[in-house]
């Protein structure tokens, strides 16, 4: 009779798919709460609440489908779990929110980018900061000027 580790854990029951699926189904949930009184549309047909539900309602799909097939046979169990990935990822998307506004675009997209980054313990700082100041200047070229949408570049030096 073999006897088992006491360290080790037994694999979980649910499988990474199911987790991933219901994962998606939650913030798909969280973003629909969030726009919910957007109007679907409106006299002139589209309104803006359109493209948000409707991926809202395709990330459900997805997480839907995701979870079935993690149900069948032979799916990957769920294995220990790092919160550092999605911490570092949401908090970036926080830091990002928070400083468009006041510091711009020029300032706050290297720095979200770089923070970021740190959810991955092998990031290398030159990559990254080199890939953080190329996707600004990208974002920038396209949301203010391809596009003209009304984001603050640096509003310390240029004004709003």
């Amino acid at each position: 009779m073999a006897s088992e580790d006491p360290g080790q854990r037994p694999p979980s029951v649910i499988s990474r798919d199911v987790a991933a699926g219901l994962f998606l189904c939650l913030v798909a949930a969280v973003a629909y709460f969030g726009i919910r009184d957007l109007p679907f549309h409106d006299e002139t047909g589209i309104g803006p609440g359109l493209v948000p539900k409707s991926v809202a309602l395709m990330i459900v799909v997805l997480g839907l489908v995701i979870a079935g097939l993690g149900m069948l046979p032979g799916s990957a169990r769920l294995e220990r779990f790092s919160i550092r990935g999605p911490l570092f990822v949401l908090g970036a998307v926080a830091l990002f929110a928070a400083m468009i506004r006041p510091l711009g675009l020029v300032v706050a997209g290297p720095l979200a980018v770089i923070f970021a980054g740190a959810a991955d313990r092998d990031s290398r700082p030159v990559e990254l900061v080199i890939f953080a100041l190329v996707l600004s200047a990208s974002c920038i070229g396209l949301f203010k000027y391809v596009l003209g949408l009304p984001i603050p570049l640096a509003p310390f030096l240029l004004g709003y």
